[in-house]
């Protein structure tokens, strides 16, 4: 597989194109100018972004920390050549986060590239799962150390044993181990030590089924002997309720007859004098007041209406007949005399005593009509009539107040549930309160008997013979799993003993390629090195006696050391995979980043490379050699 060109934004790269060729291609730029950015986004591109991780103290997820700056969504285009074919990869934001999208197609035609997925991409094109490709051919800035993992195990097993490449040692360890765990763990998990515990509950099941039904029929006989003691019991504080309904009911008839006697008192009560009916004490003693007032006002008017009538009588008796008789005197000698003005004078004169004869009559009438005015009462009457109208109002009050009482007293008689007499109930002897606290006493004793009686019988109606039955099964499957256990025991010693076998012959493909690898890294001055299984290793040093562990070498050595082991896997493992390195020589002196060129050299004549640096050394030399430079901007 050679990559052509890799167009990204993507972190701080934003539409930036790379353009790489086959062989060996050195990427110089000085620091935070996106070597490690490309790094990640070839592996994007490759295996898509895990859009599960989330970020944590310290540590950003690649979805986060790779976030384009400009805000625009994550995006890219990888132009490779493989097997003959120039694919064209895209990967795209979608609703299932950033690089959800993705498309493969043909470069020369736009076709879709049907065998190519989002999931199986990176695996197809490379030979290798992620997690062999990030151990192996892809070396990160300070991560030049390989870890191990399953699918590197796998791969790197099969170069030792048949090359089958289905299972690990670890990965069998540990399905061994859950198997074994699932029937028993300790004493208190797994299957095994379900099962007993089952087991155990269904024979206190059986045995609790004889006690079961001897306490049924305890508690049977028991509950029939309070059954009739509660009856009495209850038949007797009947007794004392009957009684006391009686007492009620007695004053209730009392109250009834008192309130019928105060009510037929209050509607035999005789009616009030007229002059005060419908008045208070106050206003009938203002009443009172006012109607004697009018009595001396009426006795003043008719002394002064009878001394107005005796002189108008008076003038009635002088001034009429004089008028009438001097008229008719006039008219008489006018007529005699001839002299008419004196007749008409004399007519005037009786006119006038008609006149004032009527005058005088109507206001006679008007003190007439005075005088026979019958007088209001005055002086003693008046106030006898007023107390006699004040005590007339005290005794209805007090009527009035007798029926309220008794109604209301029958009223919370009628509350309480009184009624009419009926016949008589004898005098109960008990003591009601000890009725009482017996009665409660014995229905305390027939809840506990009857929840014994329920518990018994619940007990008793699961079915014995089903028990019995699950009993034997439950034995059964007990000693199936007790004998999976101890083969799955067995399984794990002989597994240990054939890992100690492999330990012994680990990989010697692997050490023989790391071991000279290593030489040619450090001048010849480490020859040779021996791998265990996690990875960790042994180095031979040139005259130097016996091997030694890993953690005596410098920090330069060590990387050194790892490099070795990364291209040895990388040339084992996954030798269709480019091989990117991000500032893996930062640490190594000029003469042995001089020999690591070379070595790289070698490899790109194989596979693609590509070296991120920040050295000019680097690019320098790749210039000198011939190599693809290209400075980042």
């Amino acid at each position: 597989m050679n990559i052509i060109s890799m167009t990204a934004t993507f972190g701080k790269l934003e539409g930036a194109t790379l353009a790489l060729s086959p062989g060996l291609n050195i990427l110089t730029a000085p620091n935070e100018c996106g070597k490690s950015t490309w790094a990640a986004f070839l592996t994007a591109m490759l295996y898509g972004i895990d859009t599960r991780e989330r970020d944590k103290a310290g540590h950003l997820a690649q979805k986060t920390r790779y976030q384009p700056w400009s805000g625009a969504a994550m995006a890219g285009e990888l132009r490779l050549e493989w097997q003959g074919q120039r694919i064209t990869l895209r990967r795209f934001a979608n609703r299932s986060g950033p690089f959800g999208g993705f498309e493969a197609v043909y470069t020369a035609t736009g076709d879709p590239v049907p065998f190519l997925t989002a999931a199986n991409v990176g695996e197809t094109l490379t030979g290798v799962s992620r997690e062999v490709f990030v151990r192996c051919a892809l070396v990160g800035q300070g991560d030049t150390a390989v870890t191990a993992a399953p699918d590197l195990e796998r791969r790197i097993a099969a170069l030792a044993t048949t090359g089958e490449e289905e299972v690990s040692y670890s990965a069998t360890l540990r399905t061994l181990k859950d198997w074994r765990n699932r029937r028993q763990a300790n004493r208190s998990t797994g299957l095994i030590p379900q099962l007993e515990g089952e087991l155990a509950q269904v024979r206190r099941t059986l045995e609790d089924t004889a006690q079961a039904r001897h306490t049924q029929a305890q508690a049977r006989q028991e509950l029939a002997g309070l059954q009739v003691r509660r009856q009495q019991l209850e038949r007797q504080l009947e007794q004392h309720q009957a009684y006391r309904q009686q007492a009620l009911n007695q004053r209730y008839a009392q109250a009834l007859q008192q309130q019928a006697k105060a009510q037929q008192a209050l509607e035999t009560l005789p009616a009030p004098d007229p002059r005060f009916r419908g008045l208070t004490a106050a206003q009938a003693m203002e009443q009172a007041g006012n109607l004697s007032q009018q009595g001396q006002e009426h006795s003043r008017q008719r002394q002064q209406a009878k001394a107005s009538r005796n002189r108008l009588s008076a003038a009635l008796k002088l001034w009429v007949p004089v008028l009438g008789v001097g008229g008719l005197l006039l008219i008489i000698l006018g007529f005699f005399l001839t002299l008419y003005p004196l007749s008409f004078v004399g007519f005037g004169c009786m006119a006038a005593a008609v006149i004032l004869a009527m005058v005088l009559v109507a206001k006679m009438g008007k003190y007439d009509r005075i005088l026979y005015t019958p007088a209001p009462p005055q002086g003693e009457n008046m106030q006898g009539a007023l107390q006699r109208y004040l005590d007339w109002l005290t005794q209805r009050q007090q009527l009035e107040a007798q029926v309220q009482h008794a109604g209301e007293r029958v009223a919370d008689l009628e509350a309480q549930g009184a009624q009419r007499p009926t016949a008589s109930v004898t005098p109960p002897t008990a003591d009601p309160h000890v009725l009482t606290a017996q009665l409660r006493q014995v229905e305390g004793q027939m809840a506990q008997w009857q929840t014994r009686l329920d518990q018994a019988t619940g007990a008793l109606g699961r079915d014995t013979l089903e028990a019995e039955s699950r009993q034997g099964e439950l034995a059964g499957q007990i000693a199936q799993r007790q004998k999976e256990y101890q083969a799955l025991t067995l399984a794990l010693e002989g597994l240990e003993e054939a890992n100690a076998t492999l330990r012994q012959r680990f990989s010697p493909a692997l050490n023989e390629k790391a071991g000279q690898l290593l030489a040619r890294l450090t001048g010849g001055r480490h020859c040779g090195l021996t791998l265990a299984r996690d990875l960790s290793a042994q180095v031979e040093q040139e005259g130097a006696g016996l091997p030694h562990s890993q953690l005596f070498l410098s920090a330069g050595a060590q990387e050194q050391l790892y490099l070795a082991l990364r291209l040895a896997l990388c040339d084992l493992t996954a030798p269709q995979a480019p091989l990117i390195l991000d500032d893996t020589l930062a640490n190594f002196d000029d003469t042995r980043a001089a020999d690591a060129l070379e070595l790289l050299a070698e490899q790109a004549r194989d596979r693609q490379v590509l070296l991120f640096s920040c050295h000019s050394r680097d690019a320098a030399w790749g210039e000198q050699q011939g190599a693809n430079v290209t400075k980042l901007s």
